[in-house]
């Protein structure tokens, strides 16, 4: 082994890094035009999930996909649609439809992770007897699956969290009550320092 050998490893490390650091990159981007742009971001969020649910449809009938998790990641979807209400881009982290969306996420992604995990091994399973059944869906169709039907909402849901921090409390239907601040501003202080008053 020369020394090739161990800089590929560096340079293995390297490269992960620059891809770990442009992902995060790019999801703040991202975020920011949420932030920017909430009302165009509220149409694209609610018009992608009835996309998504089309998809959903579309998937049951030309891929032979359940229909009982079919259903449930339909029903997953609505849920993500309630966070899109009037209030929006204020979502109450305490909300019903914002804790049941944070429990769906997590469960529609394992339904849906069992069943290609079934029908994967039931493929090897029969292809080692040579018996003649519908190929399972390869790594690139499945991961495709999950990036656009199972995380693409929730982690469209999850930047636009963000946009809270920088939202008018007023939009959301309340007013936070004005509080005197005790302390005078610092432009009203006197600008001379006169020692003899410290001890």
């Amino acid at each position: 082994m020369g020394l090739l050998y161990y800089v590929s490893y560096v340079a293995i490390v390297a490269a992960f890094a620059f891809v770990t650091l442009s992902l995060a990159s790019g999801l703040l981007y991202v975020s920011e035009l949420i932030e920017e742009y909430s009302r165009i971001a509220k149409t694209v969020g609610q018009r992608s999930i009835y996309v998504i649910m089309a998809l959903h449809v579309v998937f049951y009938f030309t891929d032979s996909l359940p229909l009982l998790q079919t259903l449930f990641s339909l029903t997953c979807h609505i849920v993500y649609l309630q966070n899109f209400s009037s209030s929006w881009p204020l979502i109450s982290l305490t909300s019903l439809s914002f804790l049941a969306s944070c429990a769906l996420v997590i469960a529609d992604h394992f339904i849906w992770f069992f069943y290609f995990a079934r029908i994967t091994n039931e493929a090897r399973h029969v292809r080692a007897h040579r018996s003649k059944i519908r190929e399972a869906p390869g790594f690139t169709e499945i991961a495709t699956f999950f990036a656009i039907c199972v995380w693409y909402t929730p982690l469209f849901l999850f930047l636009s969290l963000s946009a809270n921090d920088n939202a008018l409390p007023t939009t959301a239907g309340f007013l936070i009550p004005y509080q005197q601040n005790p302390r005078p501003p610092l432009l009203d202080l006197p600008l001379t320092f006169n020692p003899l008053e410290f001890p």
